[in-house]
């Protein structure tokens, strides 16, 4: 993992968020996302190659060591307008490293020029082509962070609604999983989280929704079907809007009597594991992460 001299929450925070004028436009959201995510080592002596699941173009994330059967499908961040697999494939590299995985990182669609259901349907061909690739027969992890925690979701129910082996474990990281936009943590937490507003997630959803409404189970995976769910691992800060998301998704897996852990890092904010760079917190949910899919997949 990375060799930084770690920050405290509050000084990352405060170098990062509170001192730093919030993007103006979506192109600069763009922008300050590709930077932090390209400044993001990988781990050491893995690199990343392009590849095509069908017609979805993502990186494959991988070393000579890495064991050659199972991978990583990780979907990234960026409220379904923003961020990419380079930006995010430090990330999945770590992760398929701590659980000794390859990992594929994927480029689905962004909003506005790609409205709803583009992202999750590009999610769901590059689960689907890479079972195809693999076969039924090695374990796929299913990750990703805050949108792509979403996705993960929604993947893993579709697998089931459309007839396709599921995935052999779940790691979201900050998961969005409703655009009703009404969970207690909006209020709760509000300006506690540097990252996110309700205001923020509603123009968000705006975009990628295009009109649509927000209880279809392709956007609200919290509407979905979660009866024989895969064993599921969610990591969210206790300063961050999404934590009543996650909290709900736990419930909900658990009440259908499925395998689920839900760790609430205390004073960690909106995707702190993307802050590997910059927070012991962050190498250690991976790492923790890592053992838990070891466990899972029986690795």
């Amino acid at each position: 993992m990375s060799t930084t001299n770690y920050m405290d929450i509050r000084e990352f925070t405060e170098k990062f968020f509170t001192s730093v004028n919030p993007p103006n436009s979506l192109e600069e959201t763009r922008s300050r996302q590709t930077a932090y995510g390209k400044g993001s080592a990988l781990p050491k002596g893995w690199g990343t190659s392009p590849i095509l699941l069908g017609n979805v173009p993502a990186l494959e994330i991988s070393a000579p060591e890495v064991a050659s059967k199972g991978a990583v499908l990780f979907f990234h961040a960026g409220g379904y307008s923003a961020g990419s697999a380079e930006d995010h494939a430090g990330l999945a590299g770590h992760i398929g490293q701590a659980c000794g995985l390859k990992s594929y990182c994927v480029d689905y669609r962004l909003a506005p020029e790609h409205v709803f259901p583009a992202a999750a349907e590009d999610a769901f061909e590059a689960y689907v082509q890479l079972r195809i690739k693999l076969g039924n027969d090695e374990p796929i992890v299913l990750a990703g962070d805050s949108a792509g925690g979403g996705l993960v979701i929604v993947v893993a129910q579709l697998a089931k609604k459309r007839g396709y082996q599921g995935p052999a474990a779940l790691y979201a990281i900050s998961p969005w999983i409703s655009m009703d936009l009404d969970s207690p943590s909006y209020k709760k937490i509000g300006a506690k989280d540097p990252m996110l507003s309700r205001q923020t997630l509603g123009a968000l959803r705006e975009l990628y929704l295009n009109g649509h409404p927000a209880a279809d189970e392709m956007a609200s995976p919290v509407y979905g079907d979660f009866a024989d769910f895969p064993p599921l691992l969610i990591d969210v800060g206790s300063s961050e809007v999404l934590l009543g998301d996650a909290i709900e998704l736990s419930r909900l897996t658990a009440m259908e009597g499925n395998t689920v852990s839900l760790n609430v890092w205390k004073d960690m904010i909106h995707i702190f594991p993307w802050f590997y760079p910059h927070l012991l917190e962050a190498n250690q949910a991976i790492q923790q992460a890592g053992e838990w899919l070891r466990k899972t997949i029986g690795k």
